[in-house]
């Protein structure tokens, strides 16, 4: 099985919007003397140099000093990212649930996700991953985000092997490792190799046009790819 690393745990009121803070704050205060965590990822949101208050709005009332998002949780990040056009968009990212996968702060991994691409695919579109609760009708993920009704109910789980490397989108299709197909100078194979983490103007968030039928794959511009008509197999 392809080991997740040590991960770093995201908050669990990742879906707040605030609400009231333990301390007094003055309007001077400086959040990171306090919140010093939240800036030593290798990664750093742009957003962080810009101030807290680009984010979040802080106001104080007799009961006691009030720190809460300038917009709903899911809202806030098409401020400065707006939706694509494309016509296919990724359900999370199309409701505005960028915080299932990136680090609204900083974080180890390149484009602030939680844990590095491939890791993050498996975590939701693996059984053996997404922790699911029937009762609750939720599902949490490996680095500790727990998603709602609305998406974990339409999670498309991948039958690969034990170990997740192989079964998509064929029986013995790798899904990850190094490209044997293309030689080692080409780059490994994950899940980005043929789909777009957040929108695409083809089915399935495919990279380009797949064959609309059966995964004929001679006819196939995606499985051409890295295939040739000689060398289908895998």
């Amino acid at each position: 099985m392809i080991a997740l690393p040590s991960l770093a745990q995201a908050p669990a009121d990742i879906w707040s919007s605030g609400g009231k803070h333990p301390v007094e704050i003055k309007a001077d205060t400086n959040c990171s003397e306090c919140h010093s965590d939240l800036l030593k990822g290798k990664y750093v949101h742009i957003a962080m140099s810009m101030g807290c208050t680009t984010c979040h709005t802080v106001t104080s009332k007799e009961d006691g000093t009030y720190v809460e998002l300038v917009s709903p949780v899911n809202a806030i990040c098409l401020t400065c990212h707006p939706l694509s056009s494309e016509k296919v968009l990724h359900a999370p990212y199309k409701q505005g649930d960028c915080v299932i996968c990136h680090s609204p702060h900083s974080i180890d991994f390149p484009q602030h996700t939680w844990v590095e691409h491939q890791n993050l695919c498996l975590g939701c579109h693996t059984r053996e991953r997404l922790k699911l609760d029937h009762k609750a009708h939720t599902a949490t993920v490996p680095w500790g985000i727990t998603i709602g009704p609305g998406l974990s109910k339409e999670v498309p789980f991948l039958d690969l092997t034990s170990r997740l490397t192989k079964n998509h989108p064929i029986w013995g299709h790798p899904v990850s490792g190094p490209n044997k197909v293309l030689g080692r100078d080409a780059p490994p194979i994950s899940c980005l190799s043929c789909h777009k983490p957040h929108s695409s103007d083809f089915q399935f968030l495919f990279v380009i046009q797949a064959n609309p039928g059966d995964y004929a794959c001679h006819d196939c511009l995606l499985c051409m790819k890295c295939h040739r008509p000689t060398n289908i197999g895998y």
